[in-house]
């Protein structure tokens, strides 16, 4: 039995506004009355679904992707595998976010996304997200296509 302990925590350290490359495309979010519990607090699961609009955008908006046209026409599917998110700070009714998107490790199937929910100039939360490429006709996994591969490795480097 090996007798060695970490002394280091394993949790994330929250960043701040000016940690994330000035080039990261971002989109801002409000959060509304029916996104909250009784105290005002954001509801968890809207987090996943704030992520998820976000993803939607950034595809549209700054890849140049037509992301429902990825899953409808192409019949293609970008599946989480994987998702989990780090609460560093609580957001509140009324309260505005800045969503920052990170493309992290691309592979042939599968590519990994963090999203960085900024409060202000501090980050409130993350996202972390793999993402599978999948035919919505077979449902198997299937090459990441070559467009959106392209964009995804094209917009990690413009943020190095």
């Amino acid at each position: 039995m090996n007798s060695q302990t970490n002394t280091s925590p394993a949790y994330p350290v929250p960043k701040s506004k000016s940690d994330l490359p000035a080039t990261m495309w971002s989109r801002s979010i409000t959060f509304r009355h029916g996104q909250c519990d009784p105290a005002g607090i954001v509801y968890t699961p809207e987090f996943f679904n704030v992520f998820n609009q976000v993803i939607e955008a950034w595809f549209c908006e700054r890849l140049g992707i037509n992301y429902y046209d990825i899953l409808g026409r192409r019949r293609t599917g970008l599946g989480y595998v994987q998702a989990n998110a780090s609460f560093f700070t609580p957001c509140m009714m009324g309260e505005e976010i800045e969503v920052f998107v990170s493309v992290g490790k691309v592979g042939g199937k599968s590519y990994a996304l963090t999203l960085h929910a900024m409060k202000g100039d501090h980050e409130a939360l993350r996202g972390e997200f793999i993402t599978v490429a999948t035919s919505l006709e077979a449902h198997q996994s299937i090459e990441i296509p070559e467009d959106i591969k392209t964009a995804l490795l094209d917009y990690a480097k413009s943020n190095m």
